[in-house]
This record gives C-alpha cells, sequence and structure tokens, in this order.
C-alpha cells in the first residue's frame, strides 16, 4: 500500500460524534504508525489504544485481517464510543442465537470477549453457544475462565456440570453440580440435573429428593430460568 492509498483509505472513516479533531487527529496518527510497521515487515508491539470502533477499523486490512499480531496490545477504552459498539455487538449475537445461528452468534460472542475482556458472561454465553455447536472442549475452556474471573456464580457451574457430562467426566459434573447447590441452595434447576443425574447413576433415593426439592423451588419461581440458562 503506498502512501497516498493508506492516506485514503485511513481519511475514508468518519469521525465520530462528539469527537474532537485533535482526537481523531490522534486516532489516524496511531493507525499511520501501526501501517507503517506493518508494511516494513516488523510486529508492532506497543499498546494501542481503542476508543473507538473506527480505531479497530482502521487496522484492517483487505482481507479483513488485523495488523496486529498481538491482540492484546489492543486497550478498548471503556467510553461512550466503545460502549455503545459494545451493546451493538451484543445485539447482534443474541439475535444470532435466538435465529439459532450459532455460527454467527458464537463469533460475535467472541468479538465481545475482546472488547470487554473483564465481562465472565459473556465467556458464558459463549459457552452456551459452543454447546450447540457441539464443541465441547471450547465450551469447557470458556466455562473455566468465566470460574476464574468470577467463582462465586452458581450457573457457571451448573453449565460445566452440563459439559462434564456430556463428556462422561462424572466425578467433575457431580462436583460442580454440588458446588452450584452450594452457591445457590434455592436453584430449582440444580436440584433438577442433580436429581436427573443420581438417578441416572443408580441413587434413586438420592434423585428422587432432588427432584421433589426442584419441584417444590420451581413452582416458586414459575419455572422461569432464562433463554441462556
Amino acid at each position: 500500500m503506498s502512501a497516498n492509498e493508506l492516506n485514503s483509505f485511513l481519511h475514508s472513516f468518519h469521525r465520530p460524534l462528539n469527537y474532537s479533531d485533535a482526537a481523531w487527529q490522534e486516532v489516524i496518527r496511531q493507525s499511520k504508525a501501526v501501517w507503517s510497521s506493518y508494511i516494513n515487515g516488523d510486529d508492532w508491539r506497543n499498546q494501542l489504544d481503542i476508543p473507538c470502533k473506527e480505531a479497530y477499523l482502521m487496522l484492517v486490512n483487505s482481507n479483513g485481517q488485523l495488523i496486529v499480531k498481538d491482540e492484546s496490545l489492543l486497550n478498548y477504552v471503556k467510553n461512550e464510543h466503545v460502549q455503545s459498539w459494545i451493546k451493538r455487538v451484543e445485539e447482534i449475537a443474541y439475535k444470532a442465537l435466538r435465529d439459532r445461528k450459532y455460527h454467527i452468534s458464537e463469533r460475535y460472542f467472541g468479538k465481545l470477549i475482546k472488547l470487554d475482556g473483564d465481562n465472565a458472561m459473556h465467556r458464558y454465553r459463549r459457552a452456551v453457544v459452543r454447546i450447540k455447536l457441539n464443541n465441547l472442549s471450547g465450551a469447557l475452556a470458556d466455562l473455566s475462565d468465566a470460574i476464574k474471573m468470577q467463582a462465586k456464580v452458581s450457573k457457571f457451574y451448573l453449565k460445566r456440570a452440563e459439559v462434564y457430562r456430556l463428556l462422561d467426566v462424572d466425578h467433575k459434573a457431580m462436583t460442580d453440580l454440588n458446588t452450584a447447590l452450594r452457591l445457590d441452595p434455592s436453584n430449582a434447576q440444580a436440584y433438577q440435573k442433580r436429581g436427573a443425574f443420581r438417578l441416572s447413576l443408580g441413587d434413586k433415593a438420592g434423585g428422587r429428593l432432588d427432584l421433589l426439592r426442584a419441584e417444590e423451588l420451581s413452582q416458586n419461581h414459575n419455572g422461569d430460568w432464562g433463554m441462556v440458562a
């Protein structure tokens, strides 16, 4: 890409509303520096602030590939522009999930993880989609990461127990079910799943007790466990 082509490319983006000219010129300056490194065959190694969607798109080549190999260098600034971008990506991810377009949903939840890496729920939700795609190893990795980030969320263990059961790792599934109930003793879904699991293992008495408890609790909550359970 020549200098003129690069300038044309960078100036083809529209400045976001309420974005000062000085701030916009800084975005362009940063992008030029990264592109110069890329054109010279050097890997970019410095931290980059991404304050808006345009700042990211300026670093994507004509093949749709990010020209920065190490994506951990991208610091998505939590301002109104990035928050709006995150919200839009989340809307697309959920719509694709509702429409059962799971590959698209997985891709956009992946974008959310990059945009908002401290949010454990993005990993949980991608795990839900990956289970539907039968990507059990990917779902297990996402759920384990979510648990590392937020170790006291019952639903994370409950969903990971589901994956362990699909992988026939029964002892880990039971451990996660027990942990889910310890964290949330009034979780009807956890009792229902543990009860069914106990029955499958031959523990008829324990399984029936869990299922009875699940029925009692679900009556109080109308059995509504949400779309992304």
